[in-house]
């Protein structure tokens, strides 16, 4: 186990939560898969997304620009243009992923916001609009069935023959795909993915290409997936495909959650625990309610009940405190049987995420990085600090 933070109760406030989120890491995560696209010749690109998971743009961008990372993507035109007030800077590509919806083209080329265009209808319009108002790029997104966002077989086909009339007011800065069956060991569908992109690209004038992001940087061979650009965007922030694969036995933590305790008391053994007594304690218990729920975004799908188990803990000062029964709107219930008095009387809080709570092994056990998405939003229960801050603060 690593080290537990120590809290002062100043830090806390009038917050039964802090959050503190360690920006210097994300660089040296960004680092890390700078690596992989040195090795095959590619440009590294940052997805930043979900304001970077909750780890914010206001701070993460900055940084990542000063270690001359260039291509920035984000999912939608409201993000990218929160990205260029904080990047206002011509070298600073701004890439918008969910494509150009209605009405949404002027602010598009007043920002110099990249839009990854999805549908045919979608290039014809900025085409149109960029032939009135002024050249301006563009990403084609080809959707490698998928399924969702990107051009489909047949627009392609189109596309092909139509391609000056389609593009004659753009310049396109590279064709874009995403891998939808990447988390497993069985990569099948990865490649029969990476075959259409292929016969897409054979009907299509050159360009370069990005496929790859943080799952397939991780898990496929570079030499073949990474093309020209890859898009790491949760392996930025400490995430990987699971637990047991990340992009370097280096990569850093970014993310720690602290939330305060109360009502530490016994039940007997066979007394339920929580909405529907959906948990049964096994034994005498003395339980804690830690200050977090599912409304702060502590997912109901990490739960303990007796027809469900889960196995989710958190974190006190070397002793890892088992959830029991159902997480509800802003209180979880938590076995502290095992710890000594003298701990509990020590601290006042648990570690909810950190270093002795693995964010990838709660991300296995959610199903996906909904968890980081939801902690790190905002929210006024919360005492937020980077690491820089905190520590200037109350270093320990």
């Amino acid at each position: 186990m690593k080290t537990f933070r120590i809290i002062p109760d100043e830090a806390f406030g009038a917050k039964p939560i802090i959050r503190i989120r360690d920006i210097d890491a994300v660089v040296h995560n960004y680092k890390l898969f700078k690596e992989k696209a040195d090795f095959t010749n590619s440009s590294c690109g940052v997805v930043l997304k979900a304001d970077v998971h909750g780890l914010q743009m206001n701070d993460v961008a900055p940084a990542l620009y000063e270690v001359g990372v260039k291509y920035f993507f984000v999912e939608e035109l409201c993000e990218g243009l929160e990205l260029r007030r904080i990047l206002p800077y011509e070298d600073a590509k701004i890439f918008a992923m969910a494509g150009l919806l209605h009405g949404e083209e002027r602010y598009f080329k007043n920002s110099s916001i990249i839009p990854c265009i999805n549908s045919l209808e979608q290039l014809d319009r900025w085409n149109r609009f960029c032939g009135e108002n002024g050249k301006a790029s563009v990403v084609i997104h080809l959707d490698t069935k998928m399924n969702r966002l990107g051009l489909l077989d047949y627009e392609v086909e189109i596309l092909a023959k139509k391609f000056i009339e389609f593009t004659s007011s753009v310049q396109i800065e590279f064709y874009m795909s995403h891998f939808y069956d990447i988390k497993g060991t069985d990569h099948t569908n990865c490649f029969k993915q990476y075959d259409v992109l292929n016969l897409y690209l054979e009907k299509l004038p050159l360009f370069p290409v990005s496929f790859a992001c943080t799952d397939s940087v991780i898990l496929l061979d570079n030499r073949t997936f990474n093309l020209n650009i890859i898009r790491p965007g949760i392996g930025l922030v400490g995430g990987a495909p699971n637990a047991l694969s990340p992009i370097s036995a280096d990569a850093k933590h970014t993310f720690e959650m602290y939330v305060k305790i109360s009502q530490i008391k016994t039940v007997k053994k066979g007394e339920s625990i929580g909405y529907g007594g959906a948990y049964t304690v096994k034994r005498d218990t003395r339980l804690a309610l830690v200050h977090i729920g599912y409304k702060d975004g502590y997912l109901r799908i990490l739960s303990e009940t007796d027809e469900n188990p889960k196995g989710v803990y958190v974190y006190m000062d070397g002793y890892r405190l088992p959830i029991i029964g159902k997480i509800s709107l802003g209180i979880t219930t938590v076995d502290v049987t095992d710890v000594p008095e003298s701990t509990l009387q020590k601290f006042n809080y648990v570690e909810v995420v950190g270093p002795n709570v693995d964010i990838k092994y709660l991300a296995d056990i959610a199903g996906c990085y909904e968890i980081l998405a939801a902690l790190g939003r905002p929210n006024n229960k919360i005492a937020d600090y980077t690491l820089q801050k905190y520590s200037s603060l109350y270093s320990n």
